[in-house]
């Protein structure tokens, strides 16, 4: 066989109906090849039998495993709902056609028995020399990066089920361009700033494999725990307005809005995080400006809430032509 291009790869994603098996891929997701890492994962398991000889292993046995999954690149308005909703569960679709409007918080249950966990998806990687689809893929890890003069990036990672070869998908991709950082609105404590330069939101759970003993070696579930959302935003230094809303623990609200076009192929991502405490803020002078770059924590608050109601540290607003029922 060839040795074989690396552009020639490309991700799949899809729902799954029962979590652990996996499905063809129902859409494609454009991400950049640094980014792209697969990979199964063993526990091992060593023969350190005592045989009189100076040796500390005398045989390997692959014991239980799983996958993990990251994944990332510029921002698309319509596949990013994928690891969003992925990793918080809760998505509320309105609109009659395009643009449709999706609401996306965190999966909450106050009900007996209820399942609170997002739905898991199938990731298929098509890597020329073959391809894999990775099933049970529970995202627990999302961060949003911008900067004033760049295309908006992410990168997300996912754990699950093993991996196992696939047939080889035809890929199909939307014709909706990346975000440009440029393009939002950034409103602290319900006041617009233009002095917004660089950031992140980081959205992360921790992810654990659960093994039972069932003849195979792949997880009886990959489960995930409680939320936490963070970030830093990067000021220019005109006035104590951030500095202030640390020294003060004021806990604004942060609000930033990609939204661009108009009609049917209107765009919008944005994120809201109602209760936003700064737990950092250092006025920094490595530049010929002074900036001022704050430390954020999302509070779980109800404001910021989803259908499944209960606390939410943010909620996201994504409008694009996927249907309902596309992400979760």
């Amino acid at each position: 066989m060839s040795v074989q291009n690396t552009h020639r790869s490309y991700l799949g994603i899809a729902k799954e109906a029962t979590k652990g098996t996996a499905v063809t891929p129902t859409d494609f997701i454009p991400v950049t090849a640094s980014s792209l890492k697969p990979a199964d994962i063993y526990q091992p398991l060593f023969d350190e039998g005592l045989r009189g000889s100076l040796v500390k292993n005398y045989a390997y046995i692959a014991g239980r495993g799983y996958s993990t999954f990251d994944f990332g690149g510029p921002v698309f308005p319509d596949t990013i709902g994928y690891s969003i909703a992925g990793l918080l569960g809760d998505v509320a679709t309105t609109g009659a056609s395009a643009p449709y409007t999706h609401t996306i918080a965190l999966k909450n249950a106050s009900t007996t028995a209820a399942d609170a966990q997002p739905t898991a998806f199938t990731l298929t990687d098509f890597y020329a020399a073959n391809v894999r689809a990775y099933a049970g893929q529970q995202i627990s890890d999302f961060s949003l990066k911008f900067t004033a003069e760049g295309l908006l990036d992410y990168t997300a990672k996912a754990t699950g089920w093993l991996s196992a070869t696939a047939s080889t998908p035809t890929p199909s991709f939307s014709t909706v361009l990346p975000i440009p950082t440029w393009e939002a609105v950034v409103t602290i404590g319900g006041t617009a700033v233009a002095n917004a330069v660089d950031g992140n939101i980081d959205m992360k759970r921790p992810v654990t494999p659960i093994f039972g003993i069932a003849g195979t070696q792949n997880p009886y579930q990959v489960f995930l725990g409680a939320l936490e959302v963070t970030g830093k935003i990067t000021f220019l230094m005109e006035a104590d307005t951030q500095l202030t809303n640390f020294l003060t623990n004021t806990q604004p609200t942060i609000n930033i809005n990609w939204s661009y076009g108009s009609g049917t192929t209107a765009v919008q991502l944005m994120a809201n995080i109602t209760k936003g405490a700064y737990t950092a803020a250092v006025v920094d002078r490595s530049k010929d400006f002074v900036q001022v770059m704050i430390d954020l924590n999302g509070i779980g608050n109800t404001t910021d809430a989803g259908a499944t109601s209960g606390y939410s540290p943010i909620k996201w607003t994504l409008k694009n032509a996927k249907t309902s029922g596309t992400y979760q």
